[in-house]
């Protein structure tokens, strides 16, 4: 085999090696983009759980609140000029989020660059392989970058989670000692 052959088959390898890290590097961004969308929409469902605990939390407020009048009654059974409900309400919480997809979006179109095709003609075949690699050099690089956004979305949504989860916590831990404390007040009342 010739010097020539031999630098020839070398270009060859470090092509498909190239070509092989941009297929793996899009292989990874597609896994990572479809984590980040079962990400959101976990913490999208959490989101909703803490809606429906926010609406137990004030059903506990209209049962506390009836529970209140039955103990201040003047007659054990219900009568009307002492039962009413002016229970208080409390207000709605603002909920903001932007989709995951909006984020690549986002922090791919800050990154995006213009290339212009470059004219090949008179240029050596070192040049024109030169070219070509560098190519798919900045190719993998922009797909590292993208990779890197990825896992900060990831990042981002498992602290969201996190942050979700701490609060389901502290609303189920207190909404579990009110029942107990009114399921035991209603036993009360109703044994007197």
């Amino acid at each position: 085999m010739t010097v020539e052959e031999k630098i020839e088959a070398t270009r060859g390898d470090i092509n498909d090696d190239l070509d092989d890290a941009k297929d793996m590097i899009a292989e990874a961004e597609a896994v990572g983009a479809e984590t980040n969308k079962k990400l959101a929409m976990q913490n999208e469902q959490l989101r909703r759980a803490n809606d429906d605990l926010d609406e137990i939390d004030e059903n506990v407020d209209k049962a506390e609140h009836s529970l209140y009048r039955m103990e201040m009654c003047c007659c054990f059974a219900i009568c009307c000029c002492c039962f009413h409900s002016d229970a208080p309400k409390k207000k709605s919480r603002n909920k903001k989020s932007m989709t995951v997809e909006g984020k690549i979006l986002q922090e791919e179109r800050k990154r995006k660059k213009n290339r212009q095709d470059e004219n090949e003609d008179g240029i050596t075949e070192e040049e024109r392989f030169e070219r070509q690699k560098n190519n798919k050099l900045d190719d993998i690089s922009d797909g590292l970058d993208r990779l890197q956004d990825l896992a900060k979305i990831q990042n981002e949504q498992i602290k969201e989670t996190s942050r979700i989860n701490e609060q389901l916590k502290e609303k189920i831990d207190k909404e579990k000692g009110r029942l107990k404390a009114d399921n035991l007040r209603a036993k009360k009342l109703l044994n007197s």
